[in-house]
């Protein structure tokens, strides 16, 4: 007998048995409403049970697997393995020997523990079911992919720039991205571009990423450091606001001293690219440099390096507010 077949979350479907394993909840969560929405396209009359790991009782999987009065199907649902009891793992073991035909059983496992680990080796070992990984991350160009997907899932399209604005702005929460592209495919038919995405959100930038690092760059010193300490109150995440400005200064490297580039051959509107070669104006090769070193510093120190994420932050403002000039 081959593994038990390994999917992303996204791509998940019914079999006899799926775990859906991984600590991030709301990738479980739809992973979980697929498998739903999907059997009752099969099936309007289909059963949905839910049970708590902690809270199984001897023999319940079978009761819950089984058929109801006039044969239906059953989906059902066991949350929070990682914290099972021990019955939960004999019954669940044997029940994997021996599935029942009209059901659909899903263990749900955040892999914070590992409660529970022999009966999770005993489903990875069998071909007949999946498992559906929920893995959390925080690498921004995940989120982006993430972004993407929504609008794919639906037959639409987001140009890459909005999807990075809807990162930079609700980066700490998958959550309210999805919220967000669901808004902007129910609300606009069009394009989804970097300025329809200010349209809608632009409450929520103002005090973010782009108007701290705008502020910065166009040498408004009090503005961005005002605008820096409102947006960390509000939460938000120092390593957000170090990639805004690690690309920011990629662009002015890419643009300084060099008349062959085009916004064409840089990925970015016209507008951007006109407001960056603007922004040129002032800075020196030795600036560049400084203030690609200081970022790099900045995000190790806002990463565990230091101690004051927030004195780190005003550091390279400062930095940056002065063209790179100590």
């Amino acid at each position: 007998m081959s593994p038990a077949r390994v999917v992303p979350w996204r791509a998940v479907k019914p079999a006899p048995v799926i775990l859906v394993s991984g600590p991030q909840d709301f990738f479980a969560d739809r992973a979980i409403k697929a498998v739903k929405a999907e059997l009752k396209t099969k099936n309007q009359d289909l059963e949905v049970v839910e049970v708590s790991g902690a809270d199984y009782v001897t023999g319940q999987i079978f009761d819950l697997a089984s058929a109801g009065l006039f044969g239906d199907s059953k989906l059902v649902v066991i949350d929070g393995v990682e914290r099972c009891t021990d019955a939960l793992i004999t019954d669940g073991v044997e029940y994997l020997n021996q599935p029942f035909e009209d059901a659909v059983v899903i263990f749900r496992h955040n892999g914070k523990s590992v409660r529970g680990k022999k009966l999770l080796e005993s489903l990875r070992a069998n071909d007949a079911f999946i498992e559906a990984t929920c893995t959390d991350t925080n690498k921004e160009a995940d989120k982006i992919t993430f972004v993407e997907n929504e609008f794919i899932a639906k037959g639409r399209k987001i140009q890459k720039a909005a999807a990075q604005a809807l990162v930079d702005i609700f980066s700490t929460d998958y959550e309210e991205l999805a919220a967000a592209a669901s808004q902007l495919q129910l609300d606009d038919a069009g394009d989804i571009t970097p300025e329809l995405v200010e349209k809608y959100f632009g409450g929520r930038l103002e005090t973010t990423v782009y108007k701290v690092a705008d502020a910065a760059f166009d040498g408004q010193g009090a503005q961005a450091l005002l605008l820096l300490r409102h947006a960390l109150d509000q939460g938000l995440e120092p390593v957000v606001m170090v990639n805004a400005f690690s690309r920011k200064i990629n662009q002015l490297a890419k643009i300084y001293g060099n008349p062959r580039a085009t916004a064409a051959n840089m990925g970015i509107p016209d507008w951007l690219f006109t407001k960056v070669r603007q922004a040129t104006s002032g800075w020196t090769e030795d600036g560049l440099a400084r203030v690609i070193h200081a970022i790099a510093e900045t995000d190790y120190a806002v990463k565990g390096g230091e101690k004051d994420s927030q004195f780190a932050l005003e550091r390279l403002v400062s930095l940056v507010v002065n063209r790179g000039r100590s």
